[in-house]
C-alpha cells in the first residue's frame, strides 16, 4: 500500500486523537479562565485583612533582622500596597501590602549586606519550612531570594542597586484607613523620622502615645518626607518584584502574587 493509501486508512484515528487534544485544550483554557478564583467565582480566603496584616508583617521583618551578623541597621522603612487584579482587571476591594525596609546607597556597598546575608537567610527561611519562590542572581551582583509562609506572607530579600528586606500580605480585603493602627519602625529606624516613610497613612501626624521599645523614644507628630533614598518606588500598575524605575538592567522580574 502507498503512503498516501496508509494515511488514509488512519484518517479515523487522526481525527479521534485531535478531536480529543483539542477538548483538553478547551477545559484547560476554561480553567485557567477561572484563575484561582476556581469555577465558584469567590476569591481566595486569606489569614489577614489589610489592618490586621501590618503587625504580623511588621514581626515577620523583626524575626528576620535577630539572626544576621553584625546588623548596621536600616535607612528607611515605607508602606504601601500594590493592586490585586483578576483576569487582568484590578479589583478595588483587595489589595497586596509591601512593607520596604531598605539599607540605603553607602550600606548596599557592603559585601556582608550584599552577598552574606543572603547566604544567611536562605538556610534560616529553609530551616523554617517557607516555601522558596526566588532563589536567583547574575554575574553583576543582583540577587533576588524570596519565601512564603503558610499564612500568605512572603519574605523576599532584593539585592539591587539598594538592598532592602522586603514583605508583602499577598492580596488581602481592603480595610477602611482608619482602621489601619500605626506599627513602630523595626531594625533601627527611629518612629516619626523623615525614615520612616508611612505619613501618607496618619495624615494627623504619628500617634503620639506609642513608644518603641527598641529607641525608647517617644513617636513624634510630624508628618515626614520620604528621603531621597527612598523614592524609587515601583509605578502602579506593575509587577512588585520587577526592575526598578532607575534600574534597567537589573535581574528578571520573580514572581507575582498580586494576583486573585
Amino acid at each position: 500500500m502507498s503512503a498516501v493509501g496508509t494515511l488514509r486508512g488512519q484518517m479515523p484515528e487522526i481525527l479521534k486523537l485531535a478531536e480529543t487534544t483539542l477538548a483538553v485544550v478547551a477545559v484547560v483554557i476554561a480553567t485557567a479562565g477561572c484563575g484561582v478564583f476556581g469555577m465558584s467565582g469567590k476569591p481566595p480566603e486569606s489569614a489577614y485583612t489589610q489592618a490586621e496584616a501590618y503587625t504580623p508583617m511588621e514581626q515577620a521583618i523583626a524575626d528576620t533582622i535577630e539572626i544576621l551578623p553584625d546588623f548596621p541597621g536600616f535607612t528607611y522603612r515605607s508602606w504601601r500596597e500594590l493592586p490585586c487584579s483578576h483576569n487582568g482587571i484590578d479589583n478595588p476591594d483587595y489589595t497586596n501590602i509591601e512593607i520596604s525596609y531598605g539599607f540605603g546607597e553607602e550600606l548596599s556597598t557592603d559585601p556582608k549586606i550584599r552577598e552574606t546575608y543572603v547566604d544567611v537567610l536562605r538556610e534560616h527561611w529553609a530551616e523554617l519550612g517557607y516555601t522558596t519562590r526566588t532563589d536567583e542572581g547574575d554575574d553583576t551582583g543582583f540577587y533576588n531570594l524570596s519565601v512564603k509562609r503558610e499564612d500568605g506572607i512572603a519574605l523576599w530579600y532584593k539585592a539591587w542597586r539598594i538592598v532592602s528586606l522586603n514583605v508583602q500580605s499577598g492580596c488581602v480585603p481592603v480595610s477602611d484607613i482608619d482602621e489601619i493602627e500605626y506599627v513602630p519602625p523595626a531594625g533601627g529606624i527611629e518612629p516619626g523620622s523623615d525614615g520612616d516613610i508611612v505619613d501618607r497613612y496618619f495624615p494627623d501626624g504619628i500617634p503620639t502615645e506609642e513608644t518603641t521599645e527598641e529607641t525608647g523614644n517617644e513617636i513624634g507628630d510630624e508628618t515626614t518626607t520620604p528621603p531621597d533614598h527612598a523614592t524609587s518606588t515601583t509605578p502602579s500598575g506593575t509587577m512588585p518584584w520587577q526592575h526598578e524605575p532607575n534600574d534597567p538592567d537589573g535581574p528578571a522580574p520573580g514572581r507575582y502574587d498580586g494576583l486573585l
